[in-house]
């Protein structure tokens, strides 16, 4: 490594000025020496305990970042020029080049001078092996990137479900409750599928129903999601096996019967974690035709709700 000229006067003005005043700086090598630095420093306290190593073999050489004591060597990194302390001695060098094997090379020089100028002799004409380089600390590992899903994927939604059929001819309002579990995809546009149970009351002018319903629906929708929430709509067909009986009358059989019409919902969830959230959704089902509930030998007592209209809200998981 070619050295600057500055550099190269101030190892200079040291040998000269180190033979003349320095050897009674010690009267032998100590048995041990610390050299203080800083970590990020050009040069650092290790760089030049290295080269001490070789310079004062008789003797225990460390390097520390600590607060120096009175026998121990100091090394200040100063921008363009770099300080050099040692038992009451101070030399200063002028190296704008920043080349911090060489800046160690002669710190150790000028520290190996006051320590034992004799041992100067008997040093190795080349210069001393550069210092193995300082390895950087190595980052903390990053966590992976969040892995984006690159196919269909699906949540299954679970909660409780109310619907409210407005007052019609010869009957009051009717009120159904049960469950429903839908599973929807996951990404944008998507399609889903829907089943669940209902139970509830009709109540006709001349007579009470008791209603069993198992919905199921098939939508097409679409959905978007932030960091943590999520809305979505969908609409598609519905079918709903029925199952009802008169109340309190006699001889009265329960009946099946399918009702068909349309289904739209619209609803907004809040995602706890990647995998669990819980939702709120509302919905309107049509069921265009209507079953009428005949009562023998009355004949018809009142029609099915054309029209419901409900809330629901529970837990979604998200299937991976």
């Amino acid at each position: 490594m070619r050295r600057t000229p500055a550099i190269a006067c101030g190892a200079a003005s040291v040998l000269l000025a180190s033979v003349v005043h320095l050897p009674a700086a010690f009267a032998d090598p100590p048995p041990s020496l610390r050299v203080v630095g800083q970590d990020a420093a050009c040069p650092t306290a290790a760089q030049v305990a290295t080269v001490l190593e070789r310079m004062l073999p008789r003797t225990k050489i460390t390097a520390d970042t600590g607060s120096p004591g009175a026998a121990e060597a100091t090394v200040s990194d100063q921008g363009v020029r770099f300080r050099v302390t040692i038992a009451g001695q101070e030399r200063s060098f002028d190296d704008g080049a920043h080349h911090c094997t060489e800046r160690a090379r002669h710190a150790a020089v000028f520290v190996a001078m006051v320590v034992d100028p004799p041992a100067i002799a008997d040093l190795p004409s080349e210069p001393p092996a550069a210092p193995a380089p300082v390895v950087p600390p190595v980052d903390a590992p990053r966590p992976p990137p969040e892995r984006r899903p690159s196919g269909w994927q699906w949540d299954m939604a679970l909660g409780a479900v109310m619907l409210v059929a407005p007052e019609g001819e010869h009957r009051r309002n009717a009120v159904a409750q049960g469950v429903a579990a839908f599973a929807r995809g996951k990404r944008g546009f998507h399609l889903g599928l829907g089943a669940g149970v209902l139970h509830g009351t009709l109540h006709f002018d001349v007579a009470n129903a008791d209603a069993w319903w198992i919905p199921i629906d098939v939508a097409a929708g679409f959905t978007t999601r932030t960091k943590v929430w999520e809305i979505g709509a969908e609409v598609g067909p519905s079918a709903s096996i029925l199952s009802i009986a008169g109340e309190n009358l006699k001889g009265a059989r329960r009946q099946l019967r399918l009702e068909v019409g349309g289904r739209v919902s619209a609803w907004s969830r809040f995602w706890f974690s990647k995998q669990f959230g819980a939702f709120l959704s509302a919905e309107a089902v049509v069921r265009p035709f209507p079953f009428v509930l005949d009562i023998d030998p009355r004949g018809g007592v009142g029609e099915m709700p054309a029209l419901w209209l409900g809330v629901s809200g529970g837990v979604t998981v998200a299937l991976e």
